[in-house]
């Protein structure tokens, strides 16, 4: 998927606003995530699903030291951010990979594409834009994305595919039609 560089990236203010936006929307899928799992009684998942919303946090407390920097973040609205072909932020980690009985090998492939995706926006921005500054600060944060994805990858490593059955439940929640 090729992310192209919208009206986000047209000045520092904006894409400090979208970078914000990033982190925080990819904090908030981690902890709904970690609520589904404590949920459905995965502690092991729901616990790492917190430290990734942990990590996010601490990327988007990043964030903000910069902003303060270069002035006030202006304020956009949620259906104004600006990230491609979505409505979402590309680190928020889709729902649709989500199973109850998921391993942390799978909340890893998730945390693993969400990762990949914030490297190849902040990429795509650094690459793309005309303003000096906004491709300076997306080339630093292209770069810590690409530490976050090799630091996932190492995870994964402690961490195999689970063997097949992984998702077998005895007992499988009650569906009403």
């Amino acid at each position: 998927m090729k992310t192209k560089v919208l009206n986000g990236a047209a000045n520092v203010g904006l894409f400090l606003a979208h970078a914000l936006e990033l982190e925080n929307e990819a904090a908030e899928r981690y902890e709904e995530l970690a609520d589904s799992m404590e949920a459905h009684n995965n502690p092991e998942v729901a616990k790492l699903f917190r430290d990734l919303a942990g990590y996010s946090r601490k990327h988007a407390a990043e964030v903000k030291q910069v902003a303060a920097e270069h002035g006030p973040v202006p304020k956009v609205a949620p259906w104004e951010f600006q990230w491609d072909s979505t409505t979402e932020s590309p680190e928020a980690a889709s729902f649709e990979h989500a199973h109850y009985l998921m391993k942390p090998h799978h909340a890893l492939k998730m945390a693993l594409l969400s990762e990949t995706q914030g490297n190849k926006y902040y990429a795509s921005v650094a690459a793309e834009t005309k303003d000096p500054e906004v491709a300076r600060l997306a080339r630093e944060f292209a770069e810590e994305e690409a530490e976050h994805v090799a630091l996932v990858r190492k995870w994964l490593e402690r961490y195999p595919l689970p063997k097949e059955g992984w998702d077998d439940d005895p007992d499988p929640p009650n569906i009403s039609d």
